[in-house]
């Protein structure tokens, strides 16, 4: 695959741009695959959930078609699917095998830093990717992606892959067997598809389970893209406190990183 020496600027924009050219050097090794994998998987996710659901729920409890209430979550969820390969691979993989991520420790910056450079990287992928991902889903279902709303749908995707990255990043520091790591990633992505709003309501769970699931922080940002997209109202609460969160956990990360490299 070749070498890759990873370097690191002195000012703020040079450490994001060495990140973003180490992406776009990982992305064009596998170029091919990737622009494949921007098409199938946004095809294979909308054709599976919508079709598979819409004849069980047909309509939302406000009474928005499944087709355009479920459209937010489903991109969240793809993006959420996009970055895990992407955070397995340079917190996990690259550290138990002592490869690339122990040269970025060692150098002359704040691992904060480190965290936010891989991740906003990340997300530019992932951005095009649910950016392609959406046109795919308005063939499938011509006229459930309005252009007026496809901006709180990406915005909102990005926040929540964003802290979505920052709990799976948690986990690839917080344990050593592949075993352990990918149970936690699954028990994960499973509790985001089914209790985080995604893809079935919560007025369909029994009251407690509803009330106790609109309270994570991942679910805040579903209720609250939706409530910005089919009522035209900002959810201020549901939408800071997620970004709150991921700061913090982003300050907790950078804490793990250090210890985990003993620096």
């Amino acid at each position: 695959a070749g070498s890759f020496r990873f370097s690191i600027c002195p000012k703020g924009v040079g450490r994001m741009s060495a990140f973003i050219i180490r992406r776009w050097w990982l992305i064009r090794n596998r170029f091919i695959s990737s622009i494949a994998l921007a098409f199938i998987v946004p095809s294979i996710l909308s054709i599976v959930t919508v079709f598979g659901t819409k004849n069980i729920v047909v309509r939302s409890v406000n009474g928005q078609p499944y087709e355009i209430w479920v459209l937010p979550g489903l991109m969240m969820f793809l993006a959420a699917v996009l970055i895990t390969p992407l955070i397995y691979r340079d917190f996990f993989d690259l550290r138990i095998h002592n490869k690339v991520l122990i040269p970025m420790t060692l150098a002359p910056i704040r691992k904060s830093s480190i965290i936010l450079g891989i991740l906003v990287s990340a997300l530019l992928e992932v951005l095009f990717i649910i950016s392609i991902g959406m046109g795919v889903y308005s063939i499938i279902f011509p006229h459930t992606v309005m252009l007026d709303r496809a901006g709180y749908i990406l915005l909102y995707s990005v926040i929540f892959a964003l802290l979505y990255g920052n709990i799976i990043i948690m986990l690839s520091l917080l344990t050593e067997r592949i075993s352990v790591f990918m149970s936690a990633l699954l028990t994960t992505l499973i509790t985001i598809m089914f209790a985080c709003g995604l893809f079935i309501e919560f007025d369909f769970f029994p009251l407690t389970m509803s009330t106790v699931f609109q309270y994570f922080p991942l679910s805040m940002l579903s209720t609250a893209c939706r409530s910005i997209i089919f009522i035209n109202t900002f959810d201020m609460i549901n939408t800071v406190t997620p970004i709150v969160i991921t700061i913090l956990l982003i300050v907790f990360n950078s804490f793990l990183l250090k210890q985990k490299m003993k620096q």
